[in-house]
């Protein structure tokens, strides 16, 4: 399978654009587009990383943007459309469907999103590449190339993890908890939580408890 690793960038982004104005990061679900008149629609699963200050910063500004239809925010997730003139163009309008995401797509706190994508033919990609190459977009091609898949993500519904739950569970994976060799230990995550050890053993089972079974059911075995 032909596999490429894209990073872009473009000012009109309306997840981009904001990530880097709020110091946030986002990791998204492509769902489907459809077009209505005149209009483009885009459905947008975004689930965001950061302060939480910051975040709401990011979702109280999105909601002033008239091109935004149908939000709904659970959480740190947000559900929603982008409307977009027909004779406009942004990055997913010259998706082609023989094209699929291998991992969600990541915003980072410059603007920059980390698109994985693949095919099974390397004219599909390049032509893709291409056509995002003729508009004013800030493109840079980290690989293509022919290779065995052997890692893809398959969108899901996501357990529902509370506040409390999904920030132990960011806490523990940003500082190494699940490395091996470990490092840290749960006595310093609590300490970085702000909460005592207990409190925080507690959010962080509860947390892996939900999330654990939807893992384990997608785990392949390595051939």
């Amino acid at each position: 399978m032909w596999v490429a690793k894209l990073r872009l960038k473009h000012d009109d982004c309306v997840i981009g654009t904001r990530c880097k104005r709020f110091n946030v990061t986002s990791i998204g679900v492509p769902f489907n587009t459809y077009t209505s008149g005149n209009f483009q629609y885009f459905s947008h699963f975004e689930t965001l990383q950061g302060k939480q200050e910051d975040i709401n910063k990011f979702v109280d500004n999105l909601k002033e943007d008239l091109s935004i239809e149908n939000l709904e925010v659970q959480g740190n997730s947000l559900f929603f459309l982008v409307k977009v003139p027909s004779e406009k163009t942004i990055p997913t309008t010259h998706y082609d469907p023989r094209i699929f995401f291998l991992k969600p797509v990541f915003v980072d706190n410059k603007g920059y999103e980390h698109w994985e994508i693949g095919t099974w033919k390397k004219e599909i990609l390049n032509e893709f590449i291409m056509n995002l190459q003729k508009e004013p977009y800030e493109l840079k091609i980290l690989k293509i190339q022919d290779e065995k898949l052997t890692d893809i993500y398959f969108p899901q519904v996501m357990p529902f993890l509370t506040k409390q739950q999904k920030k132990a569970l960011e806490i523990a994976v940003e500082n190494g908890y699940y490395n091996y060799p470990r490092k840290a230990e749960l006595k310093d995550l609590a300490k970085i939580a702000g909460i005592s050890l207990s409190t925080f053993r507690e959010h962080l089972r509860r947390a892996e408890k939900r999330i654990m079974p939807d893992l384990i059911r997608n785990v392949r075995d390595e051939e």
